[in-house]
């Protein structure tokens, strides 16, 4: 249920605005604009709404506020659905629920969940299934009416498969067929992988063992390269360093050399600075004279200059003393004319002020007069207005009157008319009623056949699932054995490669048995084949029966082997490797001892003794072209349980010879003591081979067999489940035709009994309306008596009005006339009044045309003295000009000839210092000259340095790309193939002194003597006289001697590895990594395969369950919405159609309609308020079947009229008890209905308000109840 909604930033809910839900019928009603719909577009947009057009703009911004004439824009939307959970409908473990969404300007967005961060996956999850998500029946808004009618039968299915509340399996099943399909790609990936890798895996093994061959002189040339490199750095390093030492002598006399250099070139900057301050002293004497000398210049020009402005300014005085003393005389003309008009001025002013205050009083009169005119005609026209009222209150009561005569004539008429109806309807209520027991019983034999019908098809369904399940165990069990054959033949596939490449058998035995199979002369003829070949060894004792045979297995059986014997005699025999054989008789012969057989051995008998297995060859077959040969080469071998029991038994047994012990772990145990533990190699286990060869092919002949069988098993079950299947769908027709028949005398018992209770409803109000016209009559009576007596009371104020009229008109005329005459007398005075503000305007220009003169005249008196002022000014100053131009004339000449007696001593000095910085600079190029030539040498020996870093380097460069080792590490190890090639000639000893000796001469050459002395007693403590003279005889070559030796054996250690050819070096290092990743790849696939069976299993489970469930709210929901239809329309018929029964579970749903008094139409051809009805009566036919928590509905009554309105909000009514209604409404009887009443308005332009009441707030009188 809905506890509440809060909105910020929302659309137009610019505040935080708090909408709280109560049980019942919550209406939201508004003028249109006022932004109720953004309520329901509130809620959408909280349950994972992502249509911008389904929230009714163009961009999910939309939805924020964007501001108004007097509102900024809000910079994110917030709204939060709080539900009441307290009854357990969201899978939420808690009592109330909230749901919270917020969207930024920014595009950013979050959906919360009782204040936590979620996805909009996880909303979703929570309303799946309960009907209160958004693509559910729950909300309905303007145009989802017409959008449910319209859809396509595909897209309204979705709304029955939430109603029925398969959504979530829907959901789960596409999830599930989602992961079926990528672990479907899995396992074709995966056995295309394992595949591959098998096939890697036997190409490793094979290149396992030329790996191992590769490693080995691999190994001895990395030995021989890095200890080269090693010594060839030590030698380099050697010469570097003496080269260092040079090099260091000569930066140290270039270091004297430039220290001289320096010295010279501080002297010469001394000497510079010197030169460059007598330049720049002499630079400043050459400017002080010519400025000197352009001072004088100037003043000279000044004092000419000025001389000629003095006699310019004296002109120019005599001319303003003339020229004042005429403006202060035209001042005093202009200040007499003046005097004069100020006088005229004043007396006309105090005239025309007299004139003015008569003028005045007699307006004041004139006014006082109109204001009583307009105050009379107020009162006429108010008492005329009263008279029209009157008159038409007159006309009205006069014409009711007659409108209530007619209305008691028809009054009587239509209580004529109502008692015959009452009589035809209480006919019609008989006959009904009759008809409806004959529907009734109709109705149970189609209920009883419809039940027999429905019964068959669920055995049918369960015999179908029971095939289905042997169908599904048949292609597991399928798909088992093929795997198990695939990896059966790769195995053996191996093997075959492993038996064709006679891997692990001698070549010389593989060399002597070809030449058995292609020469037809002893003693190749006589060749019978290798012992493991002529015995028949059961699978599970391969091992044992490998490690009894050991080196015996690869045995070649003769069956004469004197010809052999003679056929060696003739000279050596070109075998490759050892090669044995034995003499095994054949048909022809009875005895065969190739291995001597001690007598004891062969007649020592232990079976039935504790821990006794039993002999060897009792437990294997010989082949038919050579028996005995098992007795020949294992009659000495006994099989024991445990190496305990074989030792026990050795013991027991002391004079046993030639007898062993082979225990069922693999372990042989011999009489002297030599015992062999672990497991046999792989490439020498030819008899585990060999057996495993014969048991995969005997396994892979029995599972061919299997998938035949299987195959033909599953065919036979697809038939089956045809058949069951075509058999159901017959059924499944027939249910539907009954359930149609039983749809159809239900439909019209229901018609039936509506239409009587109709009938008796419609006599009922009848009776009501016989009564109600009876009242009317005498309603009517007493209103025209009650008229008559108010029109006398009308006429008498009527003519009273009109002698008041006639009075007040008289008192006008008189007031008008006094007016007129006032008129007449202001109009000559207002004349006389207009000639003296004309003459008074006339002077009063004139007046202030002399002002204007006087103020100018003053001003040219002023401007006349101050520029005869300023000229004064001029005059002096242009004396005192020239004075001080002369006394700087004769400053300036003295300093002229100061300056330039020093500029002469200056050229002097500066001359004798230059002939001092050329000496200087004569020393500094000897120096240069001397200093080039060490720099030459230095550059030499660099160069030298330079290659041999060089080499070095790329030695070490290498070394580390071939070995990643650094080269000084090497070095640091003490890798030396110099040594290695002194000890290979000369031993170790010889080695370990040469080197002794080499490194301490190379420490310090003074303790040449101590290696001596060191010499000797090596030589005195050697035990062998011959070694002793050896080391005092061999002269060890040096490094640089055998160098080149050296590098001629890694040369060819490197053509021998390149000789081998491709040589992969990480085969044996990848081979158990092959092997556990071929292992885990196996049990990966057997996972995946286990997993789309599981999937598989689910899926089908999900189906069958969706399909019972799904139908049996289908038929619920269209018994619902037969009896709504009609309920809503007053009779009529309507159904809702699976338009294929066969396949419930994605077939369209189609709806038919036949309102009262049509044919049966599509909804296509339905007038708009029939669709909205039918709507209606869908949509609570879901809400009946399956009641969501609450339901939306906006504007859905838009289309309907008065009739149609009660309807619908009796229907609402009914569904109040079982669900929470909020209702966005302009019609007033859908109001009438609710609980609570919210309003939307806009006080301010886009910004929409929220104002509620409750209904049991208000009291009879309309009125809000106040606290008390």
């Amino acid at each position: 249920m809905l506890k509440s909604l809060e909105l910020f930033g929302f659309k137009s809910f610019a505040d935080r605005t708090l909408f709280e839900f109560s049980p019942g019928i919550t209406c939201v009603v508004g003028p249109n604009g006022s932004g109720k719909s953004n309520v329901v577009d509130a809620l959408k947009w909280i349950l994972g709404d992502q249509s911008a057009k389904s929230l009714r703009g163009k961009d999910m911004s939309d939805v924020i506020f964007n501001g108004s004439s007097g509102r900024r824009a809000s910079g994110f939307a917030e709204a939060t659905l709080a539900f009441d959970n307290s009854q357990g409908l969201l899978p939420i473990d808690t009592s109330e629920v909230s749901i919270g969404r917020r969207l930024y300007q920014s595009g950013d967005s979050e959906y919360l969940l009782n204040g936590s961060a979620v996805r909009l996956k996880d909303i979703r999850d929570v309303f799946m299934g309960t009907g209160a998500g958004t693509a559910a029946y729950s909300i309905i808004e303007q145009g989802r009416v017409d959008q449910i009618l319209q859809a396509n039968p595909t897209t309204r299915r979705l709304v029955f498969e939430e109603a029925a509340g398969i959504s979530k399996f829907k959901s789960r099943r596409i999830d599930a067929e989602r992961r079926l399909e990528r672990v479907a790609q899995n396992l074709l990936r995966l056995t295309d992988i394992v595949d591959e890798v098998e096939t890697q895996l036997n190409s490793t093994r094979s290149q396992a063992s030329k790996a191992a061959r590769f490693r080995e002189v691999s190994t001895e040339l990395k030995q021989l390269w890095t200890g080269l490199a090693a010594d060839d750095y030590r030698h380099f390093s050697d010469e570097l360093e003496s080269n260092h030492k040079a090099l260091a002598s000569l930066k140290q006399q270039q270091l004297e050399i430039q220290t001289a250099i320096k010295e010279i070139e501080q002297n010469k900057n001394l000497t510079d600075d010197e030169i460059s301050g007598y330049d720049d002293k002499l630079i400043d004497h050459e400017r002080e004279l010519a400025s000197d000398r352009q001072a004088i210049a100037t003043h000279q020009s000044t004092v000419h200059h000025q001389t000629s402005r003095l006699n310019e300014v004296e002109l120019e005085i005599q001319r303003l003393r003339e020229q004042r003393a005429i403006a202060r005389f035209r001042l005093q003309e202009i200040e007499a004319e003046y005097r004069k008009t100020q006088h005229h001025v004043h007396n006309f002013s105090q005239e025309h002020e007299t004139t003015r205050s008569a003028t005045d009083a007699k307006e004041s009169q004139a006014a006082q007069i109109r204001k009583q005119i307009t105050q009379w005609r107020s009162e006429i026209s108010s008492a005329t207005t009263r008279f029209h009222d009157l008159e038409k209150q007159k006309t009205l009561a006069t014409e009711r009157l007659a409108v209530l005569k007619i209305q008691s004539e028809s009054y009587a008429n239509q209580q004529i008319e109502l008692q015959n109806e009452l009589q035809v309807a209480e006919q019609l209520v008989q006959t009904t009623e009759a008809k409806a027991i004959e529907r009734k019983q109709e109705l149970n034999a189609a209920q009883i056949a419809y039940e027999g019908n429905q019964e068959s098809i669920q055995n049918l369904q369960l015999k179908r699932t029971d095939l289905t399940d042997q169908k599904s165990v048949a292609a597991q069990q399928f798909v088992e054995l093929k795997e198990r054959r695939s990896a059966e033949a790769a195995r053996l596939s191996v093997l075959e490669e492993l038996e064709q490449r006679q891997e692990g058998i001698a070549i010389g035995v593989q060399e002597i048995l070809k030449r058995a199979t292609t020469s037809h002369f002893p003693p190749w003829n006589r060749i019978l084949g290798l012992v493991r070949d002529l015995i028949d060894v059961p699978m599970e004792l391969a091992p044992i029966i490998d490690a009894a045979l050991g080196d015996r297995a690869q045995l070649l059986a003769t069956s004469d082997l004197e010809s052999f014997l003679d056929y060696l005699d003739r000279g050596p025999a070109p075998i490759d490797g050892r090669v044995g054989f034995i003499e095994i008789a054949t048909g022809k012969q009875k005895n065969s001892a190739p291995l001597p057989c001690p007598e004891p051995a062969a007649s020592l008998e232990l079976t039935g003794q504790a821990g006794v297995f039993g002999r060897a060859d009792r437990l294997i077959a010989d082949s038919e072209r050579s028996p005995g040969v098992s007795h020949a080469v294992l009659s000495d071998t006994w099989i024991v349980e445990t190496l305990e029991d074989a030792r026990r038994l050795l013991k027991e047994l002391p004079d046993a010879v030639g007898i062993r012990f082979v225990t069922l772990q693999g372990e042989v145990l011999s009489p002297g003591g030599e015992l062999h533990v672990g497991a046999v190699p792989h490439e020498s286990s030819i008899v585990s081979r060999k057996s495993e060869l014969r048991q995969l092919k005997n396994g892979i002949h029995q599972h061919d067999k299997h998938i035949e069988a299987l195959i033909e098993r599953q065919s036979v079950l697809e038939d089956s489940i045809s058949s069951k299947h075509d058999e159901l769908s017959i059924a499944r027709k027939e249910l539907q035709s009954k359930a149609s028949d039983v749809s159809e005398c239900s439909a019209l018992l229901k018609s039936q009994q509506r239409e009587v209770e109709r009938l008796k409803t419609d006599y009922q109000k009848t009776l009501d309306q016989v009564e109600e016209l009876q009242l009317r009559s005498q309603q009517n009576e007493k209103e025209a008596k009650s008229l008559s007596e108010n029109l006398t009371d009308i006429e008498s104020e009527s003519i009273s009005t009109q002698s008041i009229t006639s009075q007040l008109e008289k008192k006008i005329t008189s007031a008008e006339d006094e007016i007129l005459a006032l008129a007449e007398e202001l109009k000559t005075q207002q004349l006389d009044m207009a000639k003296h503000e004309e003459r008074l305007t006339s002077i009063q220009e004139s007046q202030a045309r002399i002002e204007r003169d006087h103020r100018q005249a003053q001003q040219q008196v002023e401007e006349v003295s101050q520029q005869y002022r300023q000229s004064l000014q001029v005059r002096r100053r242009g004396i005192l000009s020239i004075l001080k131009a002369e006394c700087g004339i004769a400053t300036h000449a003295l300093a002229l000839e100061a300056t330039m007696r020093e500029t002469r001593e200056f050229f002097l000095e500066r001359d004798r210092l230059r002939a001092m910085r050329k000496e200087l600079t004569k020393q500094e190029e000897a120096h240069h000259k001397q200093r080039r030539s060490l720099q030459d040498s230095q550059h030499e020996l660099e160069i030298n340095i330079q290659n041999q870093k060089h080499q070095s380097t790329g030695t070490a460069d290498r070394i580390f790309e071939e070995f990643q080792i650094p080269l000084d590490r090497l070095v640091n190890q003490g890798a030396s193939a110099y040594r290695i090639y002194i000890e290979e000639r000369y031993g170790e000893e010889v080695a370990a002194l040469h080197c002794e000796t080499t490194q301490l001469s190379e420490d310090s050459t003074e303790e040449s003597s101590e290696i001596e002395e060191v010499e000797s007693e090596v030589n005195e403590n050697s035990n062998s006289e011959e070694s002793a003279t050896d080391a005092e005889e061999i002269l060890v070559p040096t490094f640089g001697e055998v160098r080149e030796e050296l590098e001629a054996r890694v040369d060819r250690l490197r053509r021998k590895l390149k000789g081998m050819g491709h040589v992969n070096t990480e085969a044996l290092e990848s081979l158990e990594d092959l092997e556990n990743r071929y292992n885990g790849l196996n049990h990966q696939l057997n996972d995946l395969q286990e997993a789309k069976a599981a999937l598989e299993d689910i899926i089908r489970k999900i189906n069958v369950e969706s399909e019972r469930i799904f139908f049996e709210t289908f038929e619920t929901i269209r018994g619902h919405f037969q009896e709504l239809f009609r309920k809503l329309f007053g009779g009529g018929d309507a159904d809702i159609i699976l338009e294929d029964p066969d396949d419930v579970l994605e077939c369209g749903i189609d709806i038919v309609a036949r309102p009262p008094g049509k044919e049966l139409r599509s909804i296509s051809l339905l007038s708009g308020g029939e669709k909205t009805m039918t709507a209606v009566g869908l949509l609570f036919a879901m809400f009946k079947s399956k009641p969501s928590p609450y339901c939306v509905l906006d504007e859905v009554d838009a289309a309907l009229d008065e009739a149609n309105v009660d309807r619908y909000v009796t229907v609402v009514k009914e569904f109040v008890s079982m669900t929470q209604f909020v209702v966005i409404t302009h019609r007033k009887r859908t109001m009438t209905a609710a609980n609570v009443l919210y309003g939307v308005t806009m006080e301010q332009a886009g910004v929409s308000k929220r104002i509620s009441v409750s209904f049991e707030d208000v009291n009879d009188n309309g009125e809000i109840r106040t606290a008390a």
